[in-house]
């Protein structure tokens, strides 16, 4: 059991170790794993989701008033902001769909091609699939693969947030005047 749980705790610092540990998780069909392969970047903007649909739940909580737009608003919030987690988002809202992209098991590897950067890889399958992979700043390797879609997610977060500190303020103005 102590084998499984440093396992678990280890960072791939190489793309071979991080091939592993993704083939692991597709092949578990465990999603948390899946989330955990995945490269930093990719990672840290689920983690920005997660805290922004927080944010923007609290924010309409505290400024919105009664009513059909503050339901609606916090609905579509509601999950981010109930799940503790970038992890448990990830899992909620693409862990399953993401898992049934790749086949199970897993075609054999064929080589790792390092690109001239050292920090991106393909792991090229028997297949002929070739999977990406990135090392962080922190020098661990990770799947690539949904950095476009975790990033796009994260950027319609961060918007969404300022959307609504704007329409937060416009109606604590609108109070203001209401109340002289």
């Amino acid at each position: 059991m102590a084998a499984v749980a440093v396992a678990a705790c280890h960072k791939p610092r190489t793309p071979e170790e991080a091939f592993r540990r993704f083939t692991q998780a597709v092949t578990d069909g465990d999603a948390g794993a899946l989330f955990d392969a995945l490269d930093q970047k990719s990672r840290w903007a689920w983690m920005t989701v997660q805290k922004s649909h927080r944010e923007a739940s609290d924010i309409i909580l505290s400024n919105y008033p009664e009513g059909h737009e503050r339901e609606r608003e916090l609905r579509r919030f509601e999950r981010g902001a109930q799940l503790g987690s970038g992890r448990a988002l990830f899992i909620h809202e693409v862990g399953a769909a993401a898992l049934a992209k790749f086949p199970r098991p897993m075609p054999v590897l064929v080589r790792i091609n390092l690109a001239s950067d050292g920090d991106n890889a393909f792991a090229v399958l028997s297949s002929h699939l070739s999977l990406p992979f990135r090392c962080g700043p922190d020098g661990v390797w990770g799947y690539a693969g949904l950095a476009d879609d975790a990033e796009e997610r994260q950027k319609r977060a961060l918007g969404d947030v300022e959307l609504v500190r704007a329409n937060a303020a416009d109606y604590e103005r609108a109070a203001a005047r209401n109340a002289h």
